[in-house]
């Protein structure tokens, strides 16, 4: 499918004049606008009429692709995407892929050229599906991957935030962390845990502790849920693997941890101490309260529709990929602090 910037190329003009044809703008010559039309005609580009509406200062339809609703993180984050987009005035629409590929391009084949632009979470797409979703229509994705297309990506601080709750736990005295959620497979899909772990390493490097593989729990699906926390849990129990301490990919799988630990009567965190990355509404709620890293959900959301908004103003780099790393925040909580943690702080 044809896109704006395959007109202005054709027909040897900037997009900012193929928009201003499209849209029927003065200051375009008659020779120039006939340039435009034949391009036009030649590449049979369809102009996106809700886009060009968005331009105009009328409501846009934005599409937020999601690989599920299942784990809370994606809830919260679709919440927060809805709330920014309707600071800018766009409707979302909310699509689920299941993390697959061909669910992912359908969704973009279906619905792209009635979208002003699209948030997407992928999993699936490879680096050249990646770029022929970007080029159908304005796209920015929400991911730990690093394709190899340019297109606009909103990340974690995953490695640092690991890194930094590792060392909370090594200044309160926790010698055998154990890490919930690797991945050693090196599948691309699978960048958060790669990051996350690679985090974990750095944060017993930096407090001088060894890297014992006993201690880290592969989960190889990409559903980080309580009930694989649970099982890796009571999986090094079972095993008699002594730990102090369980650091978690994602809350889910640290309140899986708690529910596991708490069933063998260990106390937290006076035997072991658990913390997630997330922060879920969850997390604040759980007995004791989970001790996370928040990684910014919020500025995800409003970096990601500050990027998607360039996009779709074509006022954003054509050619290059534009990266932001949003902030993260460890919040410190009764699951590695005990008593100490005030309800309600952190």
């Amino acid at each position: 499918m044809s896109t704006m910037h395959d007109v202005a190329q054709r027909a040897g003009v900037s997009p900012k004049t193929v928009s201003r044809v499209v849209n029927g703008e003065p200051g375009v010559s008659e020779r120039t606008r006939r340039k435009v039309d034949a391009a036009i005609a030649e590449l049979d580009f369809r102009p996106n009429a809700i886009a060009r509406n968005l331009r105009t200062g009328r409501t846009g339809l934005v599409g937020l692709a999601l690989p599920h609703l299942s784990q809370p993180f994606y809830a919260e984050l679709a919440e927060a995407i809805m709330r920014e987009a309707e600071r800018h005035d766009l409707t979302v629409l909310t699509e689920l892929t299941g993390g697959a590929a061909e669910a992912e391009l359908a969704l973009v084949s279906e619905h792209g050229p009635y979208l002003a632009g699209l948030l997407m979470y992928p999993v699936g797409l490879s680096d050249e599906q990646a770029r022929s979703v970007a080029r159908t229509v304005p796209t920015v994705f929400i991911s730990e991957r690093d394709y190899k297309a340019p297109v606009d990506r909103v990340a974690m601080a995953n490695r640092a935030g690991l890194r930094a709750m590792v060392g909370h736990m090594a200044s309160l005295g926790y010698t055998r962390i154990a890490a919930l959620g690797a991945d050693h497979t090196g599948r691309p899909e699978r960048a958060a845990a790669h990051l996350r772990l690679d985090g974990y390493r750095d944060g017993l490097s930096d407090a001088g502790l060894p890297y014992l593989p006993e201690l880290v729990c592969e989960v190889g699906t990409p559903d980080w849920d309580r009930q694989h926390g649970a099982e890796a849990t009571r999986g090094l129990i079972e095993r008699g693997v002594p730990f102090d301490a369980v650091v978690a990919f994602a809350d889910a799988l640290a309140l899986g941890a708690l529910h596991a630990v708490q069933e063998a009567n260990v106390r937290i965190p006076d035997q072991v101490a658990v913390a997630g990355f997330d922060d879920l509404d969850d997390a604040r709620y759980a007995c004791p309260s989970l001790t996370s890293v928040s990684p910014g959900t919020a500025q995800i959301a409003r970096e990601a529709l500050t990027l998607l908004n360039d996009r779709m103003n074509l006022t954003a780099p054509q050619d290059t990929g534009r990266l932001v790393v949003a902030d993260f925040d460890l919040m410190a909580r009764e699951s590695t602090l005990g008593g100490v943690a005030a309800w309600g702080t952190a």
